[in-house]
């Protein structure tokens, strides 16, 4: 099986990731606001963030007040503790995401958690590697860690079925991106992946309130995957996302 080795993330990438999540320019078009998310992550940041910085006076004044704490942090020994409860059940989420997605992980897949301080997790599908928190419960961590695993399994399950799509589809504002996000919930909130953690294992809050046709999309997503193979599930919800994109991008 694949096997998840965390690390720190590098103090000045995590700097300039947090420039582009506290500008508010970059939340008008997206499916959450992540410039109040970096606030309740950094409270003492309230009020001094404004639209009409710009990215070089935003990262002097996160140089200032959040490069002292990724310091601190660096050097703790939440990684190891990290690392400690994620080979005790490692092959077995992964066998789990195998079952759940129908597709096998590629021979010697190595994945990297990165250890930082960002409001969300992001995540590079090509070079297989993602981003978590210093700080979080062990059942965020593991749901964090499930949800971004079952995305690379995921775009692996999606270049089988479209063979001929580029690497854009694996990143906003494409329409392909959304559907990713909003099938978290109907692959992984049921028990077969509760048994980890009692962490949020659910899709975007705006996925539950889209509605088309009085249903919400994920309740059309969950009947998919309910009553379609999962290959059958995913082109559905592909049909659904195109057809009402105008709707569900912001």
């Amino acid at each position: 099986m694949p096997h998840v080795t965390f690390e720190a993330l590098d103090i000045e990438e995590n700097l300039d990731c947090l420039v582009w999540y506290a500008n508010p320019k970059n939340s008008k078009h997206s499916p959450l606001p992540f410039d109040s998310l970096t606030i309740e992550l950094f409270p003492f940041l309230k009020g001094k963030i404004h639209e009409n910085k710009n990215d070089e006076e935003i990262y002097l004044l996160l140089e200032r007040e959040v490069k002292p704490i990724l310091e601190q942090k660096k050097n703790s020994e939440e990684i190891s503790h990290y690392q400690q409860l994620w080979d005790a059940i490692n092959d077995d989420v992964m066998r789990d995401l195998e079952k759940r997605l129908h597709i096998s992980w590629k021979k010697h897949t190595k994945i990297t958690g990165r250890v930082g301080l960002l409001p969300v997790a992001p995540r590079d599908i090509q070079a297989l590697c993602f981003d978590i928190n210093y700080g979080i419960s062990p059942e965020e961590f593991i749901a964090t860690t499930i949800h971004e695993l079952c995305h690379f399994l995921y775009f692996e399950k999606w270049k089988e079925l479209y063979p001929h799509d580029s690497k854009e589809v694996f990143s906003p504002p494409h329409i392909a991106w959304y559907l990713s996000e909003a099938m978290i919930d109907p692959i992984l909130h049921n028990d077969i992946f509760h048994r980890y953690t009692s962490g949020d294992l659910k899709s975007y809050p705006i996925f539950y309130q889209i509605k088309i046709q009085d249903q919400s999309i994920i309740q059309i997503l969950r009947q998919y995957v309910q009553d379609y193979p999962m290959e059958e599930a995913i082109q559905k919800g592909y049909e659904l996302f195109q057809k009402y994109q105008d709707f569900i991008i912001p």
